[in-house]
């Protein structure tokens, strides 16, 4: 028995064995793997394949991403090369997720697994009928945790045929249910309503458009609206109300109308120009603009001849006076229905849907004018409503707040992060400090004193935000909590003594019989901070790099002569570190391509000097360091 037992155990114990070593080999093996160059494999088609010219269709991406890795959303590129003539808008793709960058140790957004990605592409007019392949350049960046690539392009083919355009055809119809889903991730809520059924788009922009009738600017044209519709008119009878209040509605819906029509039929082109910084701060200044009109800096009116157009409409103009005092109502109306009405046009731009643009612009003024079609109706409301007084400036305050907010909201994606948080900043002082932060304490009541003191607080919270905006500019970041050294802050840690690479320098490292490291390394590398902040600073790794010359090459952009390193030494992804001996060989089997810790690193440091003369001096130092 006791031999049987005896034989049981060692059996066990061998086998535990066994696989202790087989699940080092496997991490052996795992560790040593090569990096994946081609982690993003794509297929691209057009939708409709079929298309006139003069019309649009889309690019669609249906892309896989290998295990472990994943690609950020702002790298994602495309270029149409061939044919020439075709336009193409910025691609979006989907479903993002978001992950924890090592680099600025922020949340940032990419794709992973299965993704899709849409463009828009532009047939021009006149364009050759019959078929045709569009030669698509898709740019992308992907990264794990252990490496970062660089960003590599892939070239896609989509066949097509374009045909003649039949007159007064509407553009592409609008997407089916699988397509919506596939769509790019929408960048707002606002978007993402629009994406689940053209009756939820309808009835959002319809809440818009009542959302919209109650803002102040709109609450000064009731009493002209009322006069022009005759709604005081005595023995006018509710049936002729209501009537004429529907068709001076309409005559704002038609002007909405239009100007959807017109950003459908623009597209491609009007949604790329949200990517174009000088519009895009043109777009943020007219919201400031706006702003500061609600905050009564100025007065911000249309022409006093259309105003006066309107002041001395008479009631007895019928049905069409009504329909053209809408037409120059819908205009009247614009400082307060500009931010609403440019997400509802962006949006629409992007669907390229000439009927969309038409329905849900047409819905946005219906819902804008609901207000004066009921007091049109029955003007005995009129007295319902709140009389101007302390609401109408808080409701200012707040109108202007979002606009401030809107025009930030289109800058935040263009302008470098350091400008926008100074901007934030500035707007935050600028409002805290026009709404009370500094006023005088004699009279207030206990509100009063409340809002000063909140409005004190956001002073500070802006003053914080213009501070850190300007010292990140200058390259100095504030410490954030344990999260540790940031990008662009200088390092408490002591760094390795690394020179800009050059072929001069190698070779006078050689000639001198020193090892070398080689570090090719970038900004956008997370593996590469990780080497910085961890590894490096270890005494023992600073010890050994003394006896090393140091080289570094800066991938963060591309430079003439870094694709032929990168064939040189096989680069495929960053970080990638290469050892020369003293004797002046490439040390292929330690190169090193990911994070690695401070023990590792030491034995790979110490592997490039065996055979040097420093060999016996470096393992002294090294084991003396270790005691």
């Amino acid at each position: 028995m006791l031999a049987i037992r005896d034989g049981l155990r060692g059996l066990l114990l061998a086998s535990v064995l066994s696989t202790f070593v087989a699940s080092l080999g496997s991490v052996a093996h795992a560790s040593d793997q090569e990096i994946n160059t081609n982690p993003l494999t794509a297929k691209v088609r057009l939708q409709p394949s079929t298309v006139g010219d003069g019309q649009t269709a889309e690019l669609h991406f249906d892309m896989e991403i290998a295990e472990h890795y994943h690609a950020y959303v702002d790298k994602f590129k495309i270029a149409v090369e061939s044919p020439d003539d075709l336009k193409v808008a910025d691609i979006k793709v989907s479903p993002v997720v978001k992950f924890m960058d090592s680099v600025t140790k922020k949340e940032r957004e990419g794709v992973e697994n299965k993704a899709q990605g849409r463009a828009i592409l532009e047939i021009p007019q006149g364009f050759k009928h019959g078929d045709h392949v569009a030669k698509v350049k898709l740019t992308y960046q992907a990264c794990s945790k252990e490496n970062c690539l660089f960003p590599k392009t892939i070239e896609l083919d989509a066949p097509f045929k374009v045909v003649a355009s039949v007159a007064g055809a509407s553009n592409n119809p609008p997407p089916t249910a699988p397509d919506t889903q596939a769509a790019a991730a929408p960048a707002n809520s606002f978007e993402r309503a629009m994406g689940q059924s053209m009756f939820m788009a309808i009835l959002v922009v319809f809440g818009m458009g009542v959302i919209t009738s109650l803002t102040p600017c709109i609450y000064p044209m009731i009493p002209i609206t009322l006069a022009v519709l005759g709604a005081r008119t005595k023995g006018q009878s509710k049936l002729k109300s209501f009537s004429l209040s529907l068709a001076y509605v309409l005559g704002i819906a038609f002007t909405y109308s239009i100007l959807g029509v017109a950003a459908a039929k623009t597209g491609a082109m009007f949604g790329a120009a949200l990517g174009n910084i000088y519009i895009v701060t043109a777009i943020a200044l007219l919201f400031v603009g706006m702003a500061l009109s609600m905050y009564g800096v100025y007065e911000l009116q249309v022409p006093a001849f259309i105003r006066n157009k309107v002041g001395t409409a008479q009631t007895g103009s019928g049905y069409g006076g009504a329909f053209a005092t809408g037409l120059i109502a819908g205009v009247v109306a614009s400082p307060c229905v500009g931010p609403v009405l440019v997400s509802v046009l962006t949006y629409i731009a992007q669907t390229q849907n000439l009927v969309l643009g038409f329905v849900l612009l047409f819905s946005f003024a219906m819902g804008l004018g609901l207000l004066f079609i009921v007091l049109g109706t029955s003007s005995a409301l009129i007295s319902k409503m709140p009389k101007a007084g302390a609401w109408m400036d808080i409701t200012k305050f707040v109108f202007g707040s979002v606009m401030v907010g809107m025009a930030l909201y289109y800058v935040a994606p263009i302008y470098p992060k350091w400008l926008f948080h100074s901007l934030l900043g500035l707007a935050v002082v600028m409002i805290a400090s026009a709404y009370g932060a500094f006023e005088p304490n004699e009279g207030l009541t206990s509100k009063g004193r409340i809002r000063k003191g909140a409005m004190l607080a956001s002073f500070v919270i802006g003053l914080m935000f213009v501070a850190t905006g300007l010292l990140d500019k200058a390259g100095i970041a504030l410490p954030s909590g344990s999260a540790g050294l940031v990008a662009g802050q200088p390092a408490a840690t002591p760094h390795l003594n690394w020179q800009k690479f050059s072929e001069a320098s190698l070779a006078s490292a050689i000639a001198d019989k020193k090892p070398v490291v080689i570090d090719f390394y970038a900004d956008w590398c997370g593996a590469c901070k990780e080497l910085e902040h961890e590894t490096f600073p270890d005494a023992r790794v600073r010890k050994l790099s003394e006896k090393f010359v140091l080289l570094q090459v800066d991938a963060t952009d591309d430079f003439p002569g870094l694709d032929k390193l990168k064939k040189t030494y096989g680069v495929m992804g960053l970080p990638t570190m290469i050892f020369y001996d003293g004797a002046g060989q490439v040390r292929k089997e330690l190169t090193l391509t990911g994070f690695e810790n401070a023990d590792a690193f030491v034995k790979r440091m110490n592997g490039a000097l065996a055979g040097s003369p420093q060999l016996n001096e470096i393992s002294q130092s090294s084991t003396a360091a270790n005691n």
